[in-house]
């Protein structure tokens, strides 16, 4: 099998299945029991590579951190096709001038991520004695700034002014053109946008929501109780007026009335027709949100490369100019470190720096 058609069936759960009943049989277990690639094909090390290193027994992954592995497994492959290189070939050269590809290719976030996808790989083969060298050493990764900043000088960040978020927003429903549905599909959209924006959701975990998800407390306040990366709970509260809008929707879409924590429907979900509405709703892809996004963009006449991930930068701006405090605000957005909210904060300080040099008197 050709390594590039792998990838699409490396995370079916039969095939896997059969890898790791292949694993338990096959010689790659020498006479300590340890698992050993020495002999092993190119296939056969990337096949082991995702059994025992991406899809863990213990780790459920997401699609986009699944599509992420593809992409850059392709990239590595199309890489050795064009140079005609086997994975066995790879020595310190074949190292460096991928690493140099990488580097001049791609933005430093995303060659941050093929490098490591690579380092991992190498590593993998130094463990089970496919490789007799520790070729990961020689991998060099770029420095980049994380989180909202795109340019290494600060210049340039992906959020919105409060102004820009609010009309964006309200682009949301104008985009939708069938009569079919109308008013659910507009309320889904606007429900869409102002959760993107008063919650700081990742896509994937708004897209992950139920109509279980939310509970109402002991003072009347609505929470949503979300799933983040690494499977970390946390609750974010949810504003008088998305719950408005939510209530609104819940109407259109005719959802039971009274809310109930083991609830699995999906939130959001593709309407089409009274059929999915009623029996059968299939959960909203992230292509359907990022269309209903790219369209509500292009009619607000935004700068064409705002994503919905550029709504929870702004979020967790927002929060942090109005003095919420930062461990608050770490919470709220699933930070799984203080230091990656921080980043933020330095930055609203360094726009802030004119407005206290100001109100010094330096000049008698």
């Amino acid at each position: 099998m050709d390594e590039l058609v792998l990838l699409h069936t490396l995370s079916n759960e039969a095939y896997l299945l059969q890898l790791r009943n292949r694993l338990k049989d096959s010689n790659f277990l020498d006479s300590n029991r340890n698992l050993n690639l020495k002999n092993a094909s190119d296939q056969e090390l990337l096949e082991m590579f995702f059994v025992v290193k991406v899809f863990t027994s213990n780790k459920e992954l997401s699609p986009h951190t699944l599509k992420a592995y593809r992409t850059d497994a392709k990239t590595l492959l199309i890489f050795m096709n064009e140079h005609q290189l086997k994975f066995k070939e790879i020595g310190f050269l074949e190292v460096k001038a991928y690493n140099h590809y990488i580097n001049e290719k791609y933005a430093p976030k995303s060659a941050i991520r093929k490098l490591e996808f690579f380092r991992r790989i190498l590593d993998f083969g130094y463990e089970t004695q496919f490789y007799a060298a520790h070729l990961s050493t020689w991998v060099s990764k770029p420095s980049s700034k994380k989180g909202h900043i795109t340019k290494q000088d600060g210049s340039q960040v992906r959020e919105l002014t409060p102004n820009d978020a609010e009309h964006l927003i309200s682009c949301f429903p104008k985009i939708v053109k069938t009569n079919k549905n109308r008013e659910a599909l507009q309320t889904r959209n606007l429900l869409i946008g102002y959760l993107l924006y008063t919650t700081g959701m990742r896509a994937s975990e708004l897209l992950s929501l139920n109509w279980g998800s939310f509970r109402i407390n002991r003072r009347g306040a609505l929470y949503a109780d979300v799933i983040g990366k690494g499977k970390k709970n946390r609750s974010i509260p949810i504003r008088e007026e998305v719950k408005a809008v939510l209530f609104t929707y819940r109407e259109s879409i005719s959802a039971p009335t009274e809310w109930n924590t083991n609830d699995t429907a999906p939130l959001f979900f593709s309407i089409y027709n009274k059929n999915d509405i009623e029996t059968d709703p299939k959960r909203l892809s992230y292509p359907a949100l990022y269309k209903i996004v790219k369209e509500a963009v292009a009619l607000a006449g935004k700068q064409s490369n705002v994503s919905p991930h550029w709504f929870r930068h702004t979020f967790v701006t927002m929060l942090l100019e109005n003095d919420v405090p930062l461990a608050v605000v770490k919470d709220w957005a699933g930070h799984a470190d203080i230091s990656t909210t921080n980043i933020y904060l330095e930055r609203i300080n360094q726009d802030d720096s004119f407005k206290h040099l100001q109100k010094v008197s330096i000049f008698q």
